[in-house]
């Protein structure tokens, strides 16, 4: 083998070396959660027990706004985890998820400057039951915010079970 070919075969070879100890250190975290998990289970503290658990498929995957403060015209980012939805099995024995998102903007007084029902609409089908859903929504002020205090008022609605939750959230725009 001449000499160039023997450095790109030990290239992948320490590629393939380095991808292996990555997975398993991965695997090896997720496995900690559980045990975590585990022993919580054990000592009836199952709140504590489901965070060991959201921290193994990776929850909190984003970057923390340090503010609700925003300039006129600016993107909103809204970022949420779904949990305790209605996972069904359908008959090709695949799992649908079916979530609607209803959302809202408040004044101060609670009254509503703007709404749509059904904002998001995601209807998934998967092989296996996803535990981690994440929902991203954007909104864009075309015509900008007067400077003021106002609310998000978000409610998802599980589609299959009927049940809804939502949330509020404070925000301030500025000029």
């Amino acid at each position: 083998m001449n000499l160039s070919k023997k450095f790109i075969f030990l290239g992948l070879i320490s590629i393939f070396i380095i991808t292996s100890v990555t997975m398993f250190s991965f695997a090896s975290e997720e496995k900690d959660y559980i045990n975590q998990a585990i022993k919580l289970i054990d000592e009836e503290k199952y709140n504590e027990a489901a965070g060991e658990l959201e921290e193994a498929p990776g929850f909190g995957m984003y970057n923390l706004r340090e503010n609700i403060t925003f300039t006129q015209g600016e993107t909103f980012y809204m970022y949420g985890e779904a949990k305790n939805y209605t996972i069904k099995k359908n008959n090709e024995k695949l799992f649908e998820i079916y979530l609607k998102e209803d959302i809202y903007i408040l004044d101060e007084e609670n009254n509503i400057l703007f709404g749509q029902t059904d904002f998001l609409d995601y209807h998934i089908t998967s092989h296996s039951k996803n535990s981690d859903l994440f929902i991203n929504n954007t909104i864009t002020q075309t015509s900008p915010f007067p400077a003021g205090n106002y609310k998000f008022r978000l409610v998802l609605k599980d589609v299959f079970s009927q049940k809804t939750t939502e949330v509020i959230i404070d925000f301030t725009v500025v000029e």
